[in-house]
């Protein structure tokens, strides 16, 4: 058998992270490229130095940790995950699969185990997309998915560009980003689901993901003073907007269980309270397990809003400004988790996945897969996301078990 991860070592390297970027219910705030972020970001890298471990960084900010392996041919095993967080994020989203992965280099560092093949644990940019749009901005650039002149460009809510906010926080590395020639690819995440509680699982296997479309709608219509302008005069674009939100839920509903659909942020002008509003902006997104049926939801919010554009009298843009999945992940890489989950007698449930996640990106370049580990009550996103000690540790566990396997 492989070393045993230190789980109260763990367990107090997330507590530790969990301190930068406090939020007075409990939970955290680390948006992309903030201070918080960086001051994470410093202490991460502290730890992989204590290690030996070689630090590169890319141009998008992304975070490179290198174990060199016995054979300098060999190709690396890469696993990783995200330190950033949503405004109101828990403590565990994405941190744990970054730092299960210190926990595994540090577990082999103990040990004296050299791989045969490098290993490179990694800290994606931006991957919650809640600072700059879109989500997984760092895998993708690293993928060719996206230019990174146009993520460079992309400016968050106050006008700072990614660019600039790179500079500011210290983030911007030498290298172009670009794929790394890695053998496999791995992610431990919290499930932020219900599923493996309810069910009593230990380990997920994430065979795939939902496919996904995210929006931005610019809602017009036109300014006028809410005392006299009569209600039939009005082309109220805070009005219609409202209509859009409930057709967003409608679809959903119409999709469950294997569909989802979200309207997850507003900005309103002028957001006078004298003044009808004219122009509303909404980001909303549909998504399904099936691709097709993900496309017609898309299709469906569409009629929709021809229909309330036409009630209304106002105009609807519609800006599809990012996809992701559906991706099956590598089913040899899968049986290689399942097997380790189960040689340490811990139950095993095959899971698609219904967030994205940079291992959807990855996934274009080598072969690929993620673990889950439960939440408890199916609660992310949010300062009770919570995921108990043990069930942290035996995620990592069979992360570790994993790579030892995969890197020889």
């Amino acid at each position: 058998m492989t070393p045993t991860i230190n789980a109260d070592r763990l367990w107090q390297s997330i507590m530790d992270i969990a301190r930068i970027g406090p939020t007075p219910e409990g939970g955290s705030n680390r948006m992309a490229l903030t201070p918080e972020d960086a001051a994470a970001r410093a202490l991460f890298l502290e730890w992989c130095k204590a290690l030996g471990l070689a630090f590169t960084q890319d141009a998008i900010g992304n975070m490179f940790l290198r174990r060199d392996g016995t054979d300098p041919a060999a190709h690396a095993v890469a696993f990783g995950s995200h330190l950033d967080t949503v405004p109101t994020g828990g403590r565990f989203d994405g941190v744990f699969g970054v730092l299960a992965g210190l926990e595994v280099m540090r577990t082999l560092h103990e040990a004296g185990i050299r791989t045969r093949a490098p290993l490179e644990l990694v800290n994606w940019t931006n991957e919650e997309g809640s600072r700059f749009r879109p989500a997984m901005m760092g895998s993708r650039v690293h993928a060719g998915d996206m230019s990174l002149e146009a993520a460079l460009a992309i400016t968050d809510d106050h006008g700072v560009s990614v660019a600039q906010a790179l500079r500011d926080s210290g983030q911007a590395g030498g290298l172009t980003p670009a794929p790394r020639g890695w053998a496999w690819w791995l992610e431990a995440h919290i499930e932020q689901g219900p599923v493996m509680e309810a069910s009593n699982s230990d380990i997920g296997i994430v065979t795939g993901t939902m496919h996904a479309r995210y929006f931005q709608l610019t809602v017009t219509g036109e300014p006028s003073h809410v005392g006299p302008t009569a209600m039939d005069r009005r082309r109220d674009s805070l009005a219609a907007t409202a209509e859009v939100i409930l057709a967003v839920e409608r679809i959903a509903h119409e999709a469950e269980p294997r569909g989802r659909a979200s309207a997850t942020w507003i900005e309103n002008f002028p957001n006078a309270r004298g003044n009808v509003a004219n122009i509303t902006r909404l980001h909303c997104d549909v998504r399904h397990e099936v691709a097709a049926r993900a496309i017609e939801m898309e299709a469906a919010l569409r009629t929709a809003l021809d229909a309330i554009a036409g009630r209304r009298q106002v105009r609807i843009e519609v800006d599809l400004y990012a996809t992701f999945g559906p991706v099956l992940f590598d089913q040899t890489l899968c049986n290689v988790l399942r097997r380790k989950a189960e040689d340490r007698q811990l139950s095993v449930r095959d899971m698609t996945a219904a967030a994205g996640h940079d291992s959807v990106l990855v996934a274009k370049l080598c072969p690929s897969a993620m673990l889950f580990v439960p939440s408890v009550d199916g609660i992310t996103h949010n300062p009770k996301e919570y995921s108990t000690p043990e069930q942290l540790a035996r995620g990592a566990q069979v992360l570790l078990d994993a790579i030892v396997e995969l890197a020889g």
